[in-house]
């Protein structure tokens, strides 16, 4: 079966304009395991993109030879609200200006709904309970009745994705090596085979779930949340979700999203939905870490930020990680505050030198292996 190009209409919000999504499905709607891509929730978050604009030709061919055994979905830039965000000639793309939200929060926790359905329904039988919570969750969405365009985006983009086996959310950061962010529920096993595959050198996992629902949060905690209330239930974490940061927002090149196409590419051969050779495993660049392990950074003073460790360096507790320079300071050395590294372990995300830090700003994230104190309970999302 050929692949197929459609898109979906957004409703109107100011007279004489309107939106929509475009998205591609390859393979056969309906088959097993189905895939779901998506790149630029946060619209100037454009790595994704380029990843996909290389990966879809390789599908295209992949559908054409029959190799496709499952379904897989792609949404190049699955935000047209963010994308229109333009403003004194820079692209915004990462808050709605009209509720002021966040593009990647506040996605459907449809777990109460689905629950209320097929609570007493629920048996030993894992299969047949996969099928009944996808079933049932894709009624809940079929029922809403969205009031506007963002809505109605939450709404349809999950109709693609909240049956998928995986869910792949493209996003990128300021300036960072790439990572991912997922669940424990999928580790050990799949988050570390995804890691190795695309190349992570930090991969965090949320203990369970993500309490904040973004869209990767929402689609793979849907099955924890299940499992929790209804332990008697043979409830699976049926869907691997995770956001993959590729890097950061100016990483955008042939080369780079050729790489990261061949990555992902490899990665849904080796999860079976496309028929082919993986290859051996790549080994595993960073061990897999806890969220609340993630030491963050945050500025306590302003000025001219630098860094004096590179993104992806490996940190000891107590390293110098960056400095904030006041700029109206004439005294030197004595004009910069050095922020520290409080754990060892991967510094993977910050900002570009040079930018202006400010009180509350984050400056740094480091991936460490040991629980941090002041940690616990946080999800590491900072707006």
């Amino acid at each position: 079966m050929p692949h197929s190009k459609r898109s979906i209409t957004l409703p109107c919000m100011t007279p004489g304009t309107s939106r929509s999504v475009t998205y591609f499905r390859f393979g056969k709607v309906g088959a097993r395991p189905k895939a779901y891509l998506q790149a630029a929730i946060h619209a100037n978050e454009l790595p994704g993109a380029m990843a996909l604009h290389h990966l879809m030709p390789m599908l295209v061919e992949a559908d054409r030879k029959g190799l496709i055994q499952g379904e897989i979905v792609v949404v190049p830039t699955v935000n047209p609200i963010g994308l229109a965000q333009l403003a004194g000639n820079n692209h915004l793309g990462r808050y709605d200006f009209l509720g002021r939200e966040n593009f990647n929060r506040n996605w459907l926790d449809l777990s109460d709904a689905v629950a209320v359905q097929v609570g007493a329904k629920l048996g030993r039988d894992a299969q047949d309970n996969v099928a009944m919570i996808r079933k049932a969750a894709l009624a809940t969405l079929a029922d809403m009745k969205p009031q506007n365009e963002l809505q109605a985006l939450r709404v349809e983009i999950m109709k693609l994705s909240i049956d998928a086996d995986i869910v792949l959310d493209l996003h990128c950061d300021l300036d960072a090596v790439l990572h991912l962010f997922l669940s424990k529920r999928d580790y050990p096993g799949p988050a570390e085979t995804l890691a190795a595959d695309l190349g992570a050198e930090a991969t965090l996992y949320n203990d369970p779930y993500p309490q904040t629902s973004t869209f990767s949060g929402v689609n793979g905690a849907l099955w924890a949340k299940l499992a929790d209330r209804f332990p008697s239930a043979a409830i699976p974490q049926a869907c691997l979700s995770a956001t993959v940061e590729l890097r950061s927002q100016h990483d955008v090149s042939h080369a780079i999203g050729e790489s990261d196409a061949r990555n992902l590419y490899r990665h849904l051969v080796r999860r079976g939905i496309i028929a082919g050779r993986a290859g051996k495993l790549p080994a595993l660049k960073a061990p897999v870490t806890p969220i609340p392990g993630m030491d963050v950074g945050y500025c306590t003073s302003t000025g001219i930020l630098v860094y004096l460790v590179e993104k992806g360096a490996h940190v000891r507790k107590g390293t110098a990680v960056c400095e904030v320079i006041d700029p109206a300071d004439a005294r030197g050395p004595k004009a910069r505050k050095r922020y520290l590294a409080k754990t060892d372990g991967v510094f993977f995300s910050g900002k570009q030198n040079g930018a202006l830090a400010w009180p509350g700003a984050v400056l740094f994230r480091i991936a460490g292996a040991k629980v941090l104190p002041h940690r616990k309970g946080m999800s590491g999302l900072d707006d």
